[in-house]
């Protein structure tokens, strides 16, 4: 498998006539080639946008829209195999890609699971201002306000058995929680918001408070509802991305599309342009030389129009 994916990326590397910087919003990192590499359906993209604070190690994880914003929760870590260290969520204005806010999780060491955001893997955004970032073990819920409070009330609810924070999404007034399963199918549940919002701190989101698990396909890592109701999931390892739409009713695949390598959460914004993060080229990653030499180099937040993808 590894060879498989490091021979995808040289030929990635290979089609690439050097790093493109141009027009690429935000604050560009200190290290990296000065610019990205070749990403497969470029001609889709219409926007860009660095990961903020690639410098400080931050490693983007869920993505989510909010007006004319788009969030992205981080984690941050200096090692290239270490997948845990303190979350945070930033506040991007999508049209010049300044940083707006950011909100600090609960982290200390040693890191507990069950009472630390270590991941920050899914991030939901809804109409009415609830915010729900997804840990592994773990919901945090607050409001879209919180970017804008030196000491917002963030409240930790607790997933039972059978739920994981691995992917999440929103539709209307409920929230998606998947998982993210390496080489095996796995499943997205519907929770109403409503419950969610009713919890008290420190309570269990528990598995008959969800709907019917629907499938999803395997090294899923987002996913998003378009406005016709269809199922988008981004699939990915740091040396490759899919983009899948599914039957929502049955998980089967619709249609299959290669986006920027290492892809991780997605969100449709109101005007239906797809938005993503890729994680491809984190800090973690360039300063170890094997994933350096061998992955692509796209640590951006970008938006697809998605009539323009091509298979």
């Amino acid at each position: 498998m590894r060879a498989r994916l490091a021979a995808v990326a040289l030929l990635l590397a290979a089609s690439c006539g050097g790093p493109d910087a141009r027009g690429i919003l935000g604050t560009p990192p200190s290290f990296g080639p000065g610019g990205v590499d070749a990403a497969p359906n470029a001609a889709a993209i219409v926007q860009r946008i660095w990961v903020p604070a690639l410098d400080d190690y931050g490693v983007p994880q869920g993505l989510a829209v909010a007006g004319g914003d788009v969030l992205v929760s981080t984690f941050q870590s200096r090692r290239h195999d270490l997948n845990k260290g303190p979350c945070r969520v930033y506040r991007i204005d999508a049209a010049t890609g300044g940083v707006r806010g950011r909100i600090d999780l609960p982290f200390a060491l040693p890191y507990d699971g069950m009472r630390h955001c270590g991941h920050s893997g899914g991030l939901a955004a809804f109409a009415d201002g609830t915010l729900v970032i997804a840990d592994t073990q773990l919901l945090f819920v607050t409001t879209l306000d919180a970017f804008d409070q030196a000491a917002p009330i963030v409240r930790k609810l607790a997933l039972g058995d059978g739920l994981t924070g691995g992917v999440a999404a929103t539709s209307a007034d409920s929230l998606w929680l998947g998982t993210s399963v390496k080489d095996k199918p796995g499943q997205i549940v519907r929770i109403d918001l409503a419950t969610v919002k009713d919890l008290r701190d420190g309570a269990t989101v528990t598995a008959a408070m969800a709907g019917k698990p629907v499938p999803i396909p395997s090294d899923a890592q987002g996913a998003a509802f378009d406005r016709d109701g269809r199922l988008w999931v981004a699939r990915s390892d740091i040396g490759w991305a899919r983009l899948v739409r599914l039957d929502p009713a049955t998980g089967a695949i619709e249609a299959d599309y290669a986006v920027p390598a290492a892809t991780e959460g997605i969100a449709f914004a109101a005007d239906g342009r797809l938005w993503a993060v890729s994680e491809a080229g984190a800090r973690r990653f360039y300063e170890f030389l094997p994933a350096r030499m061998l992955f692509p180099f796209y640590p951006l937040i970008y938006a697809i129009d998605p009539p323009a993808l091509r298979r």
